[in-house]
């Protein structure tokens, strides 16, 4: 609970100091992603995945500090989920929802186009495991820190009364999302990579 109190206070300082700057922009965002489960036999070397999907959807803030460089920061909710199918049939599905905190820089590359890199935090509020017979809290086998390093490309698309941008990025988390439990023998990391399609929409440019 204290971990979310700051998480927004820090929000709520970011977009305060951002307003004061020249180029602030806040807008809204609705981006799918898509995510593997990189799990490593620490013993053997021996490496496997798991793949998911999901989205992240919130508050995008984007201020510049010159013409080229910028901070893109923001608030999202973002949901991963775990399937497992059965001739197609679902059977079990492990969900994950998280507050997202991004701090990426953005570097002018050509004309439009910039270069994405940084970091951030995902804190995981709700931790579940669905499966056709009931569901179960995950949260004692889960590591509700999720911190990482994330790199992309995106552009900037100005249109009357606001500013796309679309691209993608990629982001490593470098905790085990789970503890060792039935989800994760402890001889095995296993660690989030994510792969993201951004889609914003920035209502309000000063």
């Amino acid at each position: 609970m204290k971990l979310k109190r700051t998480l927004i206070l820090l929000l709520l300082i970011v977009m305060n100091k951002a307003y004061a700057q020249e180029g602030f922009q806040l807008g809204l965002e609705a981006s799918p992603a898509w995510h593997a489960n990189m799990q490593r036999n620490k013993i053997t070397g021996l490496r496997t995945s798991t793949g998911g999907y999901g989205f992240n959807v919130g508050v995008p803030v984007k201020w510049w500090f010159s013409d080229g460089i910028a901070l893109q920061t923001g608030l999202t909710f973002e949901l991963m989920l775990f399937d497992e199918r059965i001739n197609k049939n679902l059977i079990s599905s492990n969900r994950h929802g998280s507050l997202h905190l991004p701090v990426m820089l953005n570097y002018a590359l050509s004309g439009n186009w910039y270069l994405l890199f940084g970091g951030g935090v995902n804190y995981n509020v709700l931790n579940q495991r669905w499966t056709t017979i009931g569901k179960a809290n995950l949260t004692a086998v889960t590591n509700t820190f999720q911190p990482y390093i994330g790199v992309g490309i995106s552009t900037l698309m100005e249109r009357e009364g606001g500013v796309f941008e679309l691209g993608a990025q990629s982001r490593f988390h470098f905790i085990d999302l789970y503890k060792p439990s039935i989800f994760s023998d402890g001889d095995f990391t296993n660690r989030i990579l994510s792969f993201d399609l951004i889609l914003r929409y920035y209502l309000l440019n000063r």
